[in-house]
């Protein structure tokens, strides 16, 4: 008993330690965007500020960078970047995991082999199509060109997941009188809601994080999403760090708010497509 309370223990300490070791740099940054310019560039650091600036949270959001404007342009991104993802990548997965068709198996490798091009190859022809497409400018090119690497990927682990979905399920909905499209809704949908979770999830993630595709479509300021609006606190000479450690602070909120609702959803769908997939 004393051996296994030991076991516990030690188990307990060390996952305390990988814990606080991976919540020190979310707290250096925090710190950080309390300090003032010069503090943030004091040495020895103070981890501590011994007078907060919450100032900074109000001048990054509503004062010189009006920060709120490229925040709600990266919730819409993301938040259509993910709706259109699970849209297209929903009856993907379906087909490929109940149709048996010559094929099947050589699309789905082809589905995963779209994950080996760097967005940094294919730049060049994407930035022609959006241009002959009259798109540059536009947040909608940016969510288009998003898609195209997210869906890929969202079908893939969709597969993975619906595959863990008994066939007898469908079978008695259509014994009940359900017919095929109806017996999607209304069984197949609620079940797989851990791997929507886990598609949406990563689609939002990618588009809220891209820096490249906003570098290169998109020139008017009050079209740029957060990632390309953080570039703005490094001056030719100087990075104001309190001011963008307080942005970087604002930019993370969505993707913890996210986790946290849903965190038990992506577990979930993590674990069965990689189990069954």
């Amino acid at each position: 008993m004393k051996n296994k309370k030991w076991k516990n223990g030690l188990v307990h300490l060390t996952l305390i330690v990988i814990f606080s070791l991976l919540m020190l740099p979310i707290f250096v940054t925090f710190s950080t965007s309390l300090e003032t310019f010069r503090g943030a560039l004091s040495w020895p650091p103070s981890f501590i500020p011994e007078n907060p600036q919450w100032i900074n949270y109000v001048e990054v959001w509503s004062g010189r960078y009006e920060f709120s404007g490229p925040f709600i342009n990266s919730l819409i991104i993301g938040g259509m970047t993910s709706l259109i993802t699970i849209i297209f990548a929903f009856p993907a997965a379906y087909a490929l995991t109940r149709f048996t068709f010559v094929g099947r198996g050589s699309l789905l490798f082809i589905v995963l082999m779209t994950q080996m091009f760097s967005p940094v190859v294919l730049i060049v022809g994407l930035y022609q199509q959006i241009q002959v497409y009259q798109l540059l400018n536009t947040l909608s090119g940016v969510i288009l060109t998003n898609c195209a690497f997210t869906i890929p990927l969202a079908v893939w682990l969709l597969h993975g997941f619906m595959k863990s979905v008994p066939v007898d399920i469908e079978e008695a909905a259509a014994v009940d009188g359900c017919s095929r499209v109806r017996g999607i809704i209304k069984v197949i949908l609620p079940l797989s809601a851990p791997g929507i979770a886990m598609a949406g999830i990563y689609a939002f993630i990618w588009s809220w994080n891209d820096l490249l595709i906003p570098l290169i479509y998109i020139t008017e300021s009050s079209l740029r999403p957060v990632s390309l609006a953080l570039t703005d606190f490094a001056g030719q000479n100087t990075i104001y760090w309190h001011e963008m450690m307080a942005a970087s602070i604002i930019s993370t909120i969505p993707i913890a708010i996210m986790f946290a609702f849903v965190q038990k959803y992506f577990v979930q769908g993590f674990t069965a497509g990689a189990i069954k997939g």
